[in-house]
């Protein structure tokens, strides 16, 4: 009895082994053999407006995919046919290959541009036993880049200034940006913000320089493209104030006159003065003197004519002011003519020693 009841268990433990390896071998079986699969590709996922978009129907199965008329059906996101299109023809697409549809213009039945948005293409193949459908999702934006950014297009070192830019319109949705300052320092990836909202930054330089701001625009469909860029010129300090030049605009020859300049430093930093009479005397550097400090300045003409004076002021950072100018018309002495001022007429050199040494 003992020995039955063994037969009997031993008999239940093989059929079930032998059900159960037929199912592994059933499962294992369909596993590998997929047979015949459709997929839908184009070649992106986001399209500039009327950009052409290619459509792939490729085999992703591992048996010959046959089938015939293919149509391509394209949907807005409204589910609304754009556009639609037969071929009658058979296809034979092997493991691993596909077929190209001819490029797709964007536009629709009516032969007019499609909006931008959300779009779906649906691709189907009739086969002997069966038809073969799938979709792919793809996008079309009116790019347009948005201008630079907007801020102070001068300052100085390790100064803080703030810079703004204004998301896109489109598409209406969140946006991720990088914000790239022209010195090799980036942001990480900043957002979400919204269409239309402005993102704004403060940065600083610690070197003189012209740098580039532009940012790096990433929107919720994974599509990047930069702004405009905003040229920055940044200096070691503020630049010294225009020079302020006062003194007489018309003048003797042989007579000695003064002038007074002028200017101020934003940082209090000495100013060294460039200053040109205009004449054959030439220009001279005359300083340093402190932020705001009145100099005077003499000079003799000695020759009848029109000069303009040239005034520059600089900093102890050699950053420069802009120019000044003061005109000066030299006339002859209706009173006194004396025969020293027609010798230094006549010797121009010895006129520019005796400025010279008289410290003018």
């Amino acid at each position: 009895m003992k020995n039955k009841k063994c037969y009997l268990v031993g008999a239940i433990v093989l059929i079930l082994l032998l059900s159960t390896s037929s199912s592994f071998a059933l499962i294992s079986s369909n596993e590998i053999n997929r047979g015949p699969e459709l997929e839908i590709t184009t070649d992106k996922t986001v399209y500039e407006l009327g950009e052409m978009v290619t459509i792939f129907f490729t085999n992703i199965g591992d048996e010959t995919l046959s089938g015939g008329g293919p149509i391509v059906t394209i949907y807005n996101d409204e589910e609304e046919i754009v556009y639609q299109e037969a071929c009658y023809c058979w296809w034979e697409i092997e493991p691993g290959e596909y077929e190209e549809w001819p490029p797709w213009d964007q536009t629709n039945q009516q032969g007019v541009q499609v909006p931008v948005g959300e779009y779906t293409v649906e691709g189907f193949l009739s086969g002997y036993e069966e038809n073969y459908v799938d979709t792919a999702s793809f996008h079309i934006l009116d790019y347009e880049p948005p201008g630079p950014p907007t801020g102070p297009t001068e300052g100085v070192v390790d100064e803080s200034y703030t810079y703004c830019i204004t998301m896109p319109d489109e598409p209406d949705c969140g946006f991720f940006i990088i914000w790239d300052f022209g010195d090799g320092t980036t942001t990480e990836w900043m957002g979400p913000y919204e269409p239309g909202e402005e993102a704004c930054i403060e940065h600083s330089w610690s070197l003189p320089g012209v740098y580039d701001i532009r940012v790096l625009i990433r929107d919720c469909w994974g599509n990047e493209y930069w702004s405009g860029t905003l040229a920055v010129t940044i200096t070691k300090s503020g630049a010294p104030s225009n020079p302020i030049i006062t003194g007489p605009s018309k003048v003797q020859i042989g007579i000695l006159y003064e002038w007074t300049i002028v200017s101020t430093d934003p940082e209090g930093s000495d100013i060294t003065y460039y200053f040109d009479w205009g004449d054959q005397c030439g220009a001279s550097w005359y300083g340093p003197y402190p932020s705001g400090e009145v100099v005077v300045l003499s000079h003799i003409y000695t020759l009848v004519s029109t000069y303009i004076i040239n005034a520059m002021a600089m900093d102890e950072e050699s950053v420069e002011s802009d120019w000044a100018y003061f005109d000066v018309e030299a006339v002859r002495s209706r009173t006194v003519n004396h025969p020293f001022l027609k010798f230094l007429e006549n010797y121009p050199v010895l006129s520019k020693i005796l400025n010279r040494i008289l410290g003018l």
